[in-house]
């Protein structure tokens, strides 16, 4: 079994841990989402996979873009990618640009991964932010899947959370409308699994039911 140690906790939001087999090494790159969600990954991930963790608390998607190349530098071949940022470039609202920017920047930082899972942005980041940046991503990784399925996979936890009806979504969804509660950390860990194993292949990541809350 691989043991995960968080290099820096989440004091300040960053986690690695060692592998031991490369070829199958996952590195799982977000922000506070992820830092929720990473008790539910490690355990759905783990020992199928050989997981490793960026991610900083509120972080942007360009400031991350130096700690994931370290860590792709560091830790030898990644057979697969899940990322899961942007929210916060959508909260921050205005021009999408530097958010669309700083996005293709990171698919540039993950070129030597083979296999890179995409998460959407969740439908409240916009509203809050004022603008269409979360929208943009999310339409970008759409196209990204589509011309390529076998490289790029999709968890649509914008999609998930716009299918459910209010009462149902406050299962899966703080009452902050961005982070996920236990139940929908353990879709976004179960989603992320079974994008992975669709990996090497055409297949679209298939849709994940509701856990049980």
């Amino acid at each position: 079994m691989v043991r995960c140690l968080p290099a820096l906790v989440l004091a300040v939001g960053i986690a690695a841990c060692s592998t031991t087999t490369a070829s199958r090494r996952v590195s799982v790159i977000g922000d506070s989402i992820t830092a929720l969600a990473q008790p539910e990954l490690s355990s759905t991930l783990d020992p199928t996979y050989s997981v490793g963790y960026v991610f900083r608390i509120g972080a942007r998607i360009g400031p991350l873009l130096a700690l994931v190349a370290s860590d792709l530098h560091d830790n030898g071949p990644t057979a697969a990618a899940v990322i899961n940022l942007g929210t916060n470039d959508a909260l921050a609202g205005g021009d999408r640009a530097p958010a669309l920017a700083s996005f293709a920047k990171l698919l540039t930082t993950v070129d030597s991964v083979r296999c890179v899972v995409l998460t959407t942005i969740g439908p409240f980041a916009d509203v809050r932010g004022g603008s269409d940046v979360g929208a943009s991503l999310n339409r970008t990784m759409a196209d990204l899947v589509a011309s390529d399925p076998r490289r790029y996979k999709l968890v649509d936890w914008n999609r998930f959370l716009t299918t459910l009806d209010s009462p149902t979504r406050r299962l899966y969804l703080a009452p902050d409308l961005i982070h996920e509660t236990p139940a929908g950390a353990r879709w976004i860990a179960a989603s992320d699994g079974a994008a992975l194993d669709t990996c090497d292949t055409a297949a679209h990541a298939p849709p994940v039911r509701a856990p049980d809350p």
